[in-house]
Parts: C-alpha cells; structure tokens; sequence
C-alpha cells in the first residue's frame, strides 16, 4: 500500500495522491516566534485529528464534503535549533508544487508567521504582489516592521506581504500598535475593519455597522486572492486556547458571513490559497481544534459548492 493511503486525511476520509486531490491539507507545527501564550505547533495534529468528527453533509449547502479527495501532506517539522528563516524558506519550496497541482492547498498551523512563506509557494518569489489580495480574519493587525527584533515574526506577517505591494482586507481587528494604524491609515491598499464597527460600535462607542460594507467588497472582489485565518479573529468563547487572546471578536454566524461572500457567492476571485493558524489544544477540552475543523470544513464546501 502506498503510504499516501496508509494515512489518516483531513474529515477522516481516505488519502489519496496530490495530483488527485480536489484539497491538500498541509499540517506546518511551527510556533519559533510566539510571544506570549504557547503551544500552537501542536495544532496541526490536533486538528485533523478532530476533523475526523464533522459532518460529512453540509446542512447549509446541501453539500457532501466526501464527493471530495482530500490529501493530507506529511507534516514539514522544524528541524532541532533551526531558524525560523531556514524553516520558513523550506516550507516555501516544499509547499510550491503543492500549491501548483490543482485544487485548494490550505496551511494548517502553527503561527501565523507561516502566511508569507505559504503566499511565496503559491505565487513564486516575485517581489512585486500588486496582483494580490489578502484576506486576513484575525484580533491584530500583524503590520509591524519588525517585532522583538524578528523581521519574520508571527506579529509581521501582514506587513511581509503589503511591503511587496500586496492589498489587504483585514476583518475583526482589535489591537493595534500606534505604529501599524500610522503605516496603514495613508495606504488606500490596507483597509482594516476592526471588530466593535463590525458589531455596531465604532472606537468612540458609537453606533456604526460596517458588516454590510466589508460583504459588499469581499462579493466584488476580482483577481488573485489569498485567504488567512488567525483563530483569535473569532471570539475567544469560541476558541479560547489561542497565543494572543483577545476579547470581543467575530461570532460564529458573522465569520461565516464574511467567507460566504468572499467564497461561495464571489465566483469572479480566483482563490490561490488559504491558511489556519494560532490554534492551541488545551487539555480536557477539544473546543479549540473542533471549531478550527468546521471552519476549514466550510472555508471547503463554499469554495466547492
């Protein structure tokens, strides 16, 4: 038996061959940067590991996730005392032709450092990203030039990208440094829709609802898009175990919201990859790595259906 098929997959289903592969999960437990809380390179086992207990019928779409082939890729590890700069660059190469076969490739992590070397496999190693546009759900903004002295911090990871001139949408936001608003706020290419407008209160407490606006512009997106979701963008009763919490983040429904537009009812964007970061396993509790499965169990079903 070929080793592919000796593995467990993604939802518990069958692994099949890359070139086969309608989904290509790539497991990537890398946390070389994480500053505060820690434990998110074990997320990527704990994960698929949980996707095992999804419904295969998606009662929303009326769609069966098992009229997929999925294939789970062997885990790219962190070699003992390697750098996060040689890791990132060996999951750039291993990642390309993973990225290059047909079908979705999602990164599973890890920290969400991870995103700018998963965007160099799916685009190549121009410098020039004005093609692209980010998507990114998350609690911060992830803008700054450099953190702890680390340019290729988890806490950099947008800034990687816009540098090389890639557009960003970035979805929940609720902690930002004075020096990532003053890098954005000039650029009309970096739009950040904290998550208090989202849910009717501006920064002043005052009623605001910009969740109609950021539908609008994720269903009239064209182009290449790139699709990057920090559990901690979700409300923390959701998924309490993250390294940075914050309070007060997306609802369930509403995050389901803003990926049905972009995904399902957006069909003029060309979606070149997605990733799942900054999930922890805690113990006595599966709550973490079940609602990361789901996510990814419809971030699938709306890109299919």
């Amino acid at each position: 038996m070929h080793p592919a098929e000796r593995r467990s997959s993604f939802l518990g289903l069958p692994n099949c061959d890359r070139a086969s592969a309608d989904v290509c999960i790539v497991p990537l437990p890398f946390e070389g940067t994480v500053s505060y809380g820690h434990g998110t390179a074990a997320a990527p086992e704990a994960v698929v590991a949980a996707s095992s207990q999804v419904e295969l019928w998606d009662d929303e779409l009326d769609f069966d996730l098992d009229s997929l082939q999925y294939h789970t890729a062997v885990p790219i590890v962190p070699e003992p005392s390697e750098s996060s700069e040689s890791y990132l660059d060996r999951v750039a190469r291993a990642c390309r032709p993973l990225f290059e076969a047909s079908g979705l490739t999602i990164g599973l992590g890890g920290e969400h450092s991870l995103t700018p070397a998963l965007v160099r496999a799916a685009v190549g190693e121009s410098d020039n990203l004005s093609h692209l546009t980010v998507v990114q759900i998350d609690a911060h903004a992830d803008l700054r030039a450099s953190y702890e002295d680390k340019l290729h911090s988890h806490a950099c990871a947008m800034r990687r990208l816009t540098d090389r001139g890639a557009s960003l949408i970035a979805i929940g936001v609720r902690a930002m440094s004075r020096e990532e608003i003053e890098y954005a706020r000039p650029d009309p290419h970096i739009q950040i829709y904290r998550a208090q407008s989202l849910v009717g209160f501006d920064h002043r407490l005052e009623f605001s609802n910009e969740e109609g606006i950021v539908l609008d512009q994720l269903g009239r997106l064209t182009g290449d898009v790139y699709l990057t979701i920090d559990i901690d963008g979700l409300d923390p009763s959701l998924c309490p175990g993250t390294g940075t919490p914050e309070p007060g983040g997306l609802s369930w429904w509403q995050t389901l919201r803003f990926l049905r537009a972009l995904l399902l009812d957006n069909r003029k964007r060309r979606l070149i990859g997605c990733d799942l970061v900054e999930a922890v396993p805690q113990p006595g509790t599966q709550i973490n790595e079940f609602t990361a499965a789901r996510l990814l169990a419809k971030v699938i079903a709306y890109s299919n259906r």
